[in-house]
């Protein structure tokens, strides 16, 4: 009986040291995943202010969890916010603010039920457990003291938000008086579960937002794409964010965002694009341009080993921008994500939106079907075209990897007493001496092309601030170059930069083999590039 007793023991204690390593999926930061999200912009301040009043916000999250945290921001304000209680609830319907009280539960900050953000800053509530069901409709409760005059939140939420005066974060239902399609502070809701999940970042402009969707319905072609992953055996566990942003444009702010909005978002695997065609409309910008920020955004996220994958631009011909240039041009990149491999730099998979959402009879124009009615944005019908033709889910299931590239961890291709610049934005150089303000120096400059429109030449501080003078070389001739360059330095600077051309097109192909500065008895020559900051 005893040895009974002794070997009874010693399985129970064998079963809790099995069991041990599964319960502690230790919810730490890297069992985090992304379920929900959106793009912080600065955002209108609905007609009955939030300082020392409630708001309930309404998500629609994609995937499930059993622990969650909230990422607030006040990233654009400049002064403190003051979050003096907040909580979470599971909603009972649509276009309501009502909530299932039995779910409410408190939020806390550091273990306090309030916190102060300051300005600048983005903060996330402790962990806490919550059932969290594949989506379904939460609701995020606020209660502010101060908020800051420049509020950061997402206008376009197509989704409606209630305000309340003073603290009613605990009520079942909050009045429609005052209610807004905005979001205000929220940016992300992240939840950790075991085995971990995996996350779509979809990274685009209004039509990635989701401007003609219909509010309340959840019915942007994201929110779809979420459904059908969700119904499908194998990517059932996969979570879709939304980062489009209205009037966006892939060569400057997308570029600019892209880090913070797509590549660090907690349990990022995929990123879908589907952006160019306000660059083209906006900015006049040609498909050489829209390709190489493509080309700049897929190498980033290979980097991080992450598969990106993109749609076409669709056509627009009845939209009042439509010409027949900017319709070559997006004919050209349509047919550069078409038909350029992966292993050619181009995406690791294409879904033709165009082909599928085009009028049969007049292939520049939207199908009327899915025409919201301005010739550009689709109807809900055309947002369910669009997750339709996302049919391939078998690129959801496999987990990316990349070999890294042969370069340095500056990303420079390496020759003896060279570097040479391909896709980037430039390289930064810090001297040992200081430029003063308006006082004139030298830069020579040799090196050679194989295909360049140019570069800039400036001077900047530590702060990585460029003063206004600069030289600009415009187009380089293939081959070899040499310069002589005179400036004035509009600030205190201590670094010289090479640049690209403009704001949207990066430096291509060009190796620099000689850089020297001087100033009155000061004299620097770079040779080796080894102190150069690649950008």
């Amino acid at each position: 009986m005893k040895s009974i007793l002794i070997f009874s023991f010693l399985l129970f204690s064998l079963s809790i040291c099995v069991e041990q390593p599964l319960k502690q999926d230790s919810y730490d930061e890297e069992t985090f995943f992304t379920t929900w999200a959106t793009a912080i912009l600065s955002t209108e301040q609905p007609k009955l202010e939030l300082s020392n009043n409630s708001i309930r916000q309404i998500i629609h999250v994609s995937a499930s969890g059993e622990k969650i945290r909230l990422k607030l921001s006040n990233k654009l304000g400049k002064e403190d916010l003051v979050i003096k209680e907040a909580s979470i609830a599971d909603s009972i319907s649509q276009g309501t603010g009502e909530i299932n009280t039995n779910t409410s539960t408190p939020l806390t900050f550091k273990g306090e039920k309030g916190i102060i953000i300051p300005g600048g800053e983005e903060i996330y509530s402790d962990k806490i457990s919550y059932s969290l069901k594949s989506l379904s409709e939460i609701a995020i409760s606020i209660y502010f003291g101060e908020t800051p005059q420049r509020i950061s939140g997402h206008p376009g939420s197509r989704t409606f938000s209630f305000i309340e005066e003073g603290n009613k974060i605990t009520n079942q239902e909050f009045s429609k008086e005052y209610k807004i399609d905005h979001w205000y502070f929220i940016s992300a809701l992240e939840v950790s579960s075991y085995p971990r999940k995996k996350t779509v970042v979809c990274f685009g402009d209004s039509i990635t937002d989701g401007q003609g969707s219909a509010t309340d319905k959840q019915n942007r072609w994201t929110d779809l794409l979420a459904i059908k992953l969700h119904l499908n055996l194998k990517t059932s566990d996969i979570a879709v964010v939304n980062k489009g942003i209205n009037g966006n444009k892939i060569t400057t702010q997308g570029l600019e965002r892209y880090s913070y909005d797509a590549l660090d978002i907690k349990g990022v695997t995929y990123i879908m694009v589907l952006y160019g065609v306000n660059d083209i409309n906006l900015l006049n910008a040609t498909a050489s341009e829209v390709i190489s920020a493509y080309k700049q955004i897929i190498k980033e996220a290979h980097k991080k080993n992450i598969f990106i994958f993109a749609g076409t631009i669709l056509p627009y011909r009845n939209f009042f921008r439509w010409t027949e240039e900017r319709e070559s041009y997006r004919q050209e990149v349509n047919n550069w994500i078409r038909n350029t491999k992966p292993s050619e730099g181009g995406f690791d998979a294409v879904f033709d939106y165009d082909k599928f959402m085009k009028d049969p009879n007049n292939e520049t124009c939207l199908y009327s079907q899915y025409d919201s009615g301005d010739g550009l944005h689709p109807s809900p019908e055309g947002y369910q075209r669009i997750a339709q033709v996302i049919d391939n889910l078998e690129l959801f299931t496999k987990d990316p990897h990349f070999e890294e590239e042969k370069e340095d961890d500056k990303g420079e291709v390496k020759e003896e007493g060279e570097i040479k610049i391909v896709d980037k934005i430039g390289i930064k150089f810090k001297l040992d001496f200081t430029i003063n303000k308006d006082e004139e120096f030298t830069v020579n400059i040799k090196g050679k092309c194989e295909g360049s429109i140019g570069f800039r030449l400036l001077a900047s501080n530590n702060e990585g601030i460029k003063t206004s003078d600069y030289y600009y070389t415009g187009k380089i001739k293939e081959g070899n170059f040499e310069y002589s360059i005179n400036l004035k330095a509009n600030d205190i600077s201590n670094y010289i930069e090479i640049r690209r051309p403009l704001s949207t097109i990066n430096i291509d192909n060009i190796t620099f083999t000689f850089i020297e500065v001087s100033v009155g008895g000061n004299h620097k020559i770079f040779k080796s590039f080894e102190e150069g900051i690649l950008l």
